[in-house]
């Protein structure tokens, strides 16, 4: 049967709904294996080995992921922030090279966006305090394909009835689940090398931290500070929420309510009392993740803020929260493993920027019993 067929047969199935199950499937399967996040440094340097010419640990540290993934037992997959670290790569030989890698032992798995994966945390929480929703674990959630890691995508007000659309959007997306990245990565403009304009972001960082240092008395109000600022960008999310919860239980969400900026606040205050109380830090990893290392950089006084902090901290939001192991930088590293943070402890992932510890703690991953 071909493809389209397929979906004609089952016009009650939305494209959204189908989204959702396809990507809760692949988190099913995934759950069966561990993750090992790698960051950008780190991918660089299993492509080396590949080609020959790493040192005789990365040599090993490629071995033994590539065994991993034949196993069964591992898998490697990336974030948004990797893709645009990769092809940023001027070399489209070797940028090639590090994504047929990411191919080969991510099976294909992204996490979504952070800020999709911050909306689905708020939603799953919600929904796990009603009760009244059999929940998919929430690292079912989270993952996608590589060509969707900016996002899923489908053609859209085409010349067909809703039926026929629909059942070719679902067929698109299928196709498109299914390819490699490089299929993706192979189309961009080799000219093509966009540009973090993080330098302006940092200085603005910087001036703020500094004007605002005197008022710190501990990690724990900058902690409580770096909270409430990233919850006053998550009341829609919130409400979004709260209205799907609502038409679950056949409830037509009043349109007011949810433009009305009191409930919104509501929200956001709610959302900031959970995680400065530590009951849902997480349950909303993402932001705990967040908030914990913007208010480790507001505390270290003398530390000011660099370009590369910010795309590293969503490296780590994306691997803490859920993954196995953190292979990253050392710089990275130690700021995790501080013990007034302690995320590595926390959400309980291996953080390492040395790659013979990466070795040692993958070999013990592979070892039988």
């Amino acid at each position: 049967m071909p493809p389209i067929d397929k979906h004609l047969s089952s016009p009650e199935i939305s494209i959204d709904a189908h989204i959702k199950n396809v990507r809760i499937g692949l988190g099913e399967q995934l759950a069966q294996r561990h993750a090992i996040y790698l960051d950008t440094n780190f991918w660089i340097m299993v492509r080396e080995a590949a080609a020959g010419r790493g040192s005789s640990t990365a040599i090993e540290l490629r071995r033994l992921l590539r065994d991993g993934v034949t196993n069964g037992l591992l898998f490697c997959p990336i974030s948004e922030t990797t893709f645009f670290e990769v092809i940023k790569q001027r070399d489209p030989v070797t940028r090639r090279a590090t994504v047929a890698m990411i191919d080969e032992l991510s099976l294909g798995a992204t996490l979504i966006g952070q800020q999709e994966r911050v909306a689905v945390e708020i939603s799953h929480l919600f929904h796990d305090k009603t009760g009244r929703v059999e929940l998919h674990p929430l690292n079912h959630l989270v993952w996608s394909k590589l060509n969707f890691v900016m996002g899923e995508y489908y053609p859209a007000n085409t010349v067909f009835g809703p039926i026929t659309e629909t059942a070719i959007q679902k067929a698109f997306f299928d196709h498109m689940w299914a390819r490699p990245l490089t299929d993706l990565t192979d189309h961009i403009d080799g000219e093509l090398h966009p540009e973090d304009d993080l330098g302006q972001l940092t200085d603005d960082l910087n001036a703020g931290i500094s004007e605002n240092a005197h008022q710190l008395r501990s990690f724990n109000h900058a902690y409580n500070t770096e909270v409430r600022g990233l919850s006053d960008l998550v009341g829609g999310m919130a409400l979004d929420a709260v209205a799907m919860m609502a038409r679950r239980e056949g409830i037509v969400p009043n349109q007011s309510v949810g433009n009305d900026p009191a409930v919104a606040n509501q929200y956001k205050a709610l959302i900031a009392a959970a995680l400065i109380q530590g009951k849902a830090r997480k349950a909303l990893g993402t932001m705990n993740v967040m908030a914990t290392l913007h208010a480790s950089l507001r505390w270290n006084k003398g530390r000011k803020v660099k370009a590369n902090d910010l795309p590293d901290f969503d490296h780590a939001a994306a691997a803490l929260v859920y993954c196995d192991a953190f292979f990253t930088e050392r710089s990275l590293a130690t700021m995790v493993k501080q013990n007034h943070v302690a995320l590595d402890r926390f959400h309980e992932c291996f953080v390492t920027e040395d790659p013979e510890q990466a070795v040692d703690w993958t070999k013990t991953l592979l070892s039988p019993g």
